[in-house]
């Protein structure tokens, strides 16, 4: 396969000893750290090719399978060391695809470690690729922008919002990064025609220095422009005049500072008249609204949960329309604004017993779709679907080998807090095993404003293969369950956040389901500081805890964050706490500054390119556990992103921490 892209910056890999090493028993680290086989299917416009981002061997690559000749071998190009994250067909010839890639780079606060995102244009017909807006280089823009229009009638182009200088910049055209100007008073987010082939832009609409967003039609040309004030932490929505390409105030809406926004703008809706968006309903779930172009305001409610936050919105960058919205039961679920989409969709979960399917790409004229399947007891798979001729066809699982080998079987675990809260939750647990006096890994989720539900974890599903029950919380403050569920876990970080994570560890030891003397907590992210939260907040809990890019010092966590941004610190302020106003609070639950009260052996896990949670969190806890002649184990993942982005980081963290775990609280 051809290679997909000349980087001219190196990042350095280097392993612990033993770190990728396979085990040589059931549930093989390897096999369930390595990524989906299959991350990603995308039907292109005219039905005849499925592109696919696939990951083999450990490397990205994106392949184009010809659907009208099976027989032929599929064609495609390898991403090298950038790290693929998504796919777009814009035309019947080329795709877009999402990249990123970790780089040290000098900004307004000094050298940085900043994760810079691209588009890159790949046509199936060539295997060609070219890097868009690549003569931007010279600027410290790290967002790749936004497809918002496929322009049909103009094939090898695409409408792009992003980030821009507004005068044409002379510049290196090599690798994903470049120099850095200090100067961004030029910069705006704007819209941009963008030519597939040579990455090339025209600017054919400008934003000012408080743009942050468009909504456009079928052909590109904008209907809204949405601009935020910093300072005065307003929201303004404006709409394009009649037969004019000015725009005119419709609706200005002031904003909590830190908070999220009121409403969100996706797309076009029934009519050309009406944009659809998501705002808090009456009682504080996150629904889909009607925002009436003419009138300038949201005039009624057009789809929401009784209980669910919509957690996405599927939108068409072929129409400038949104096709459904996408949100967390136990399994995602979806809803269709076209009646005969959702009627698909519901005919599709009869023909898939157990199956909640959401159609992800569909051909131009909607007669070919694809569709992925989430289960509770397997890896998401893949169908394509001819509505024409109504087959339903299996084309892959997005992970094969960890499909044949699942030890597994995930059932919800809801219990109610002491102060009345309904916690939901889950239980992995190994296939036929009696759930008596079992080891247990409490494996509470990132964000944490996300959340878990019941579909397939290779991280949980590979710890109940080894003979563990897997315990994992939705406490409050997690995303998805409406606003007041959310808010409840503001400024609860090491309290009653970590309070419903321990009821529901009690619970399952009242209900003679753990052995309370076999428990390890392990986490990533806020998971990783609920873990150290819970070696030294309640250490005669657990046997031993696992911090995987964890936070464990939350002032010093904040003032980077202020570093950086005022509204990075306004956001987290509003969540965890001021650090000058509620410094001896934070104090009192920063893990890092507990050291002494740690009671169970510590392992710290930590990508050294973390530019989520800084590698620096795990080091203060690693120094604070030395200082308190405290057991623990030190990992680290050199070359690792936040997310685990490689086989072998993935692996390493299996491994290692399946060995630690085995040696406290024992296996099968």
């Amino acid at each position: 396969m051809a290679q997909l892209l000349r980087i001219y910056f190196s990042i350095i890999l280097a392993w612990g000893a033993g770190l990728t090493a396979a085990i040589a028993q059931k549930a093989d680290p390897a096999l369930f750290g390595t990524l989906p086989s299959v991350i990603q299917a995308e039907i292109s416009p005219d039905g005849k090719t499925v592109a696919v981002l696939q990951n083999s061997g450990g490397q990205s690559s994106v392949v184009f399978v010809d659907l009208e000749n099976p027989a032929a071998t599929p064609q495609g190009v390898g991403v090298g060391i950038a790290k693929a994250r998504q796919i777009q067909w814009v035309d019947d010839d080329y795709v877009l695809l999402l990249v990123s890639i970790t780089q040290n780079a000098r900004t307004n606060t000094g050298m940085q470690l900043i994760e810079i995102w691209r588009w890159l244009a790949i046509s199936s017909r060539t295997q060609k690729t070219v890097t868009l807006f690549k003569r931007d280089v010279d600027y410290y823009i790290s967002d790749p922008g936004a497809l918002l229009a496929t322009t049909p009638d103009d094939p090898g182009s695409a409408i792009i919002a992003r980030t821009m200088p507004n005068a044409t910049q002379r510049g290196s055209t090599s690798g994903l990064g470049g120099r850095f100007n200090k100067d961004k008073s030029d910069l705006a987010y704007s819209l941009a025609k963008v030519d597939l082939k040579s990455g090339g832009k025209r600017i054919t609409n400008r934003g000012n220095e408080h743009t942050i967003d468009w909504i456009v039609d079928s052909n590109g040309e904008p209907i809204l422009r949405i601009d935020y004030d910093r300072e005065k932490q307003v929201r303004k929505i404006y709409k394009r005049r009649l037969q004019s390409s000015t725009f005119e105030l419709a609706q200005e809406i002031t904003e909590l500072r830190g908070e999220t926004s009121k409403i969100s703008l996706y797309g076009i809706g029934e009519s050309s008249n009406e944009v659809l968006a998501t705002q808090n309903d009456e009682n504080g779930v996150a629904s889909l609204y009607v925002f009436d172009v003419a009138e300038g305001r949201v005039t009624r409610k057009f789809f929401g949960s009784d209980k669910y936050d919509i957690d996405d919105v599927e939108y068409d960058p072929r129409t400038g329309r949104v096709l459904g919205v996408i949100y967390n039961e136990d399994l995602p679920r979806a809803y269709y604004i076209d009646p005969e989409l959702e009627k698909t969709r519901s005919s599709l979960e009869k023909a898939l017993p157990g199956a909640a399917p959401i159609i992800t790409s569909r051909s131009a004229d909607g007669s070919k779709l694809i569709i992925r399947a989430s289960y509770t007891d397997r890896p998401d798979e893949i169908y394509t679907f001819d509505k024409s001729t109504r087959n339903l066809a299996f084309f892959s699982s997005t992970s094969p080998g960890v499909a044949d080998q699942i030890y597994g079987e995930k059932t919800k675990y809801d219990f109610v807090s002491p102060d009345g809260l309904a916690i939901d939750g889950y239980l992995t647990t190994p296939v036929g095993a009696e759930k008596s006096n079992m080891p247990l890994i409490v494996l509470p989720h990132g964000g944490p404003a996300s959340r878990d539900n019941q579909s397939f974890d290779w991280w949980a599903f590979f710890y109940a293969a080894r003979g563990y029950a897997v315990y994992q919380p939705n406490f409050r403050g997690s995303g998805g369950y409406g606003l007041a569920f959310r808010e409840a876990g503001y400024g609860e970080w090491g309290r009653k956040m970590q309070g419903d994570i321990t009821n529901g560890v009690q619970k399952l030891i009242d209900d003679g389901i753990a052995d309370p003397s076999r428990i390890c907590i392990v986490g990533g992210s806020y998971g990783g500081y609920a873990a150290l939260a819970g070696a030294t907040l309640t250490p005669d809990l657990y046997a031993c805890a696992v911090s995987v890019n964890g936070l464990s010092d939350l002032p010093s966590f904040i003032g980077e964050a202020a570093q950086q941004s005022s509204l990075g610190a306004a956001y987290w302020e509003r969540r965890i706490g001021s650090r000058f106003r509620n410094a001896d609070e934070l104090a009192a639950v920063s893990p890092a500054r507990l050291a002494a009260s740690a009671g169970p052996p510590i392992m710290l896990i930590h990508g050294k390119d973390d530019t989520v949670v800084p590698f620096y969190q795990s080091e203060i806890m690693r120094d604070a556990l030395v200082a308190a002649n405290k057991e623990y184990v030190f990992v680290e993942l050199r070359g690792e992103d936040h997310w685990l982005s490689s086989n072998e980081t993935r692996t390493g963290m299996l491994s290692q921490s399946i060995e630690f775990i085995d040696k406290h609280i024992g296996g099968e």
